[in-house]
């Protein structure tokens, strides 16, 4: 009997390689991918601790469990991640129904651990493994075949007030350059034509590899060298992408190589949290709005042409009106491209939770709703001053509304939409910014352009 599988992820960007490195596993072993979960025999949902929305969400949705056990009695049940490693086998107490936590650190044992659960009808805890090097080299299986991303680094040593990755991921650990050179090289044989490498703190790679005393990787090989060895040794991928960034780690000698790797593209995402000192400083952030500020500066000079979007955290405890004037002023001054803002929640186990949480859930909205209607003015004039350049464009799928309309990413990271009746799916095409939108720009593909609307108007 071929059995299924169903897996759900929320979260970032390494939630997703891992649900791709997962299904891997779990298709070498025998399983099939299930299109609904109630035609599943393992059901898996890969979770996020970062955000209390993002737990709610998964709680949320754990009372279907019941019903589907119900119905297929020998139905797996199993929560991985980092929820998995933050609530460990407090899941087994609350919800009698899942039969499997596991955390990110242990995601290899998958397989076997569903082949024991079979066997024995028993829960199974596996969140033993956190701080281990990564355990999911070798694993081919992609979901896509135009775009992949490559976890270089897992875990964070900072330690921000807030943030519970740390005690879900584990202490920076990086991979090695070889280890990581063998999978660029197998995408470039592939065909694939944008890679983004992943990291809690990309660009801080190479500082540990993973041995008990935390040594350095050889010769002092940090991430710039990595960009430059991929650029070197496998130069077929035509576009490298890296996210996400820590202020602390981001400096000349990277917006060099932003500028001079012809790969590499000029797109920074590197959040700033806040724009004043005294929360930044409650936060544990490691940077001044002043030294940010500078960065950025200086990324501008040197990348002219790269975008630069952020994060931000409003209602933080302790941020009164004038501190969060200063995040607005931070963000009239970087003119950020696009921000991803966000309203503090508590996270359990975090040092923050120390701190009175004493913004209310009104003021953090209203902060949050002005925040972001700042952005959104500011990235619209960032597109606006994009009409009439050519840029290229990497064409993904169509877009959700169809008719021929087809969406795709330039090199900085802007989402273009066009018009043809060709399915432009994997191809770079050259495209004329004629509108724009906040998050959006609309593009016209010139005589093909032209031509193709003559088509479609032919056909009706």
């Amino acid at each position: 009997m071929i059995r299924k599988v169903f897996l759900q992820t929320f979260g970032c960007q390494m939630n997703e390689r891992d649900s791709e490195a997962v299904f891997g596993l779990l298709f070498e072993h025998g399983f099939r991918q299930a299109e609904k979960d109630s035609e599943a025999d393992l059901i898996l949902y890969n979770t996020c601790s970062v955000r209390d929305h993002a737990e709610q969400k998964v709680f949320g949705r754990m009372g279907r469990f019941r019903g589907l056990k119900e119905r297929n009695p020998s139905l797996i049940v199993g929560i991985i991640g980092c929820m998995a490693q933050e609530h460990g086998e407090n899941f087994f107490r609350k919800n009698p129904e899942i039969d499997l936590v596991c955390g990110p650190s242990n995601l290899r044992q998958i397989p076997d651990l569903v082949d024991e659960i079979e066997r024995n009808r028993k829960p199974r805890l596996a969140v033993d493994q956190l701080g281990a090097k990564y355990g999911l080299d070798d694993i081919s299986y992609r979901s896509d075949g135009l775009k992949a991303f490559v976890t270089i680094m897992t875990g964070c040593d900072h330690k921000c007030t807030y943030c519970i990755v740390p005690y879900t991921r584990g202490r920076e650990i990086s991979r090695s350059p070889e280890n990581i050179l063998k999978e660029m090289k197998d995408l470039e044989s592939r065909g694939f034509k944008e890679v983004m490498l992943l990291g809690q703190n990309v660009n801080s790679y190479g500082k540990f590899d993973g041995r008990p005393q935390g040594a350095p990787l050889r010769d002092g090989f940090d991430f710039v060298d990595l960009l430059e060895m991929i650029q070197r040794e496998a130069p077929g991928i035509r576009r490298l992408r890296f996210i996400t960034s820590h202020p602390k780690d981001a400096h000349e000698r990277l917006f060099k190589a932003m500028r001079d790797l012809p790969m590499v593209c000029g797109h920074l995402h590197l959040p700033v949290q806040s724009g004043s000192d005294r929360v930044l400083r409650r936060m544990k952030r490691e940077h001044t709005a002043a030294w940010y500020l500078g960065q950025v500066d200086q990324y501008r000079r040197l990348v002219p042409d790269g975008t630069l979007t952020t994060d931000f955290i409003v209602g933080f405890p302790g941020e009164m009106d004038e501190d969060f004037e200063r995040t607005m002023e931070l963000a009239r001054r970087a003119e950020f491209d696009g921000a991803f803002i966000f309203q503090y929640s508590p996270r359990p186990g975090t040092p923050a939770l120390k701190l009175k949480d004493d913004v209310t859930g009104p003021e953090k909205s209203r902060r949050h709703r002005e925040l972001l209607a700042l952005q959104r003015s500011v990235s619209l004039m960032k597109n606006q001053a994009c009409i009439g350049r050519t840029l290229e464009v990497l064409f993904e799928a169509p877009t959700r509304r169809g008719e021929n309309r087809w969406a795709g990413r330039t090199r900085e990271y802007k989402r273009v939409v066009a018009s043809s009746a060709e399915d432009l799916t994997g191809q770079f095409r050259d495209v004329k910014i004629t509108g724009a939108l906040d998050e959006t720009l609309l593009g016209d593909l010139g005589v093909d352009g032209l031509r193709d609307r003559q088509r479609v108007r032919a056909r009706i």
